[in-house]
């Protein structure tokens, strides 16, 4: 249960604040990871600006970026990212097969050298250890602003699991489906943050 109140739609100080206006206007309801920190608007505008931002410019591939988010919603043990990022992997044009096959990409033959590239960047990221080469093989495979935007989205995401995980957020019912082939694997030593 989440361990701060989500804020609904009729709440009043929501309602006078207009602070949901932003997903209605793109026809969708806010998530709760939204509503947990729409406690405080401020964390909850700052905290949807730059996802908002990255969205705009995709000087990354959507498909090679969600790639990325997937591998690091594993490497966090976060089933909420997870539940949120696939779908829309999957419509960036990642397969339903190199979404359960993920989690041992390594020895899978699905993904192509790119691919590959990017969930080794991943890794490296959450491990803090992104090396000159492998920054290089991302410039030279995104260019240099794909390969920023690549580091930068999963560190943010990386920063959200760790915002989900502390205020207990959980994945919503209308979400749960999205965990057909969820398989954590997480670093060595971390705990598993899967709420359900």
């Amino acid at each position: 249960m989440a361990r701060v109140p989500l804020v609904q739609d009729d709440d009043e100080a929501a309602r006078a604040t207009g602070i949901f206006d932003t997903f209605k206007d793109e026809g969708r309801q806010p998530s709760d990871i939204f509503r947990a920190l729409a406690n405080v608007p401020g964390l909850m505008t700052a905290h949807r600006a730059l996802p908002q931002a990255l969205r705009g410019q995709e000087s990354c591939p959507p498909r090679l970026r969600e790639l990325g988010v997937l591998r690091l919603a594993q490497l966090v043990g976060s089933a909420y990212e997870w539940s949120h990022h696939r779908p829309v992997a999957l419509d960036a044009g990642i397969t339903a097969e190199q979404a359960a096959a993920l989690a041992a990409w390594r020895e899978s033959a699905v993904f192509a050298a790119a691919e590959r590239l990017v969930l080794a960047a991943a890794e490296a990221v959450h491990e803090m250890a992104v090396t000159d080469e492998l920054f290089s093989s991302l410039e030279a495979e995104l260019g240099p602003a794909g390969a920023m935007e690549l580091i930068v989205v999963i560190s943010q995401y990386e920063a959200v699991a760790r915002i989900i995980q502390a205020l207990g957020v959980e994945v919503e019912a209308d979400h749960q489906h999205h965990l057909i082939d969820w398989a954590p694997s997480l670093s060595p030593g971390m705990p598993s943050y899967s709420e359900s």
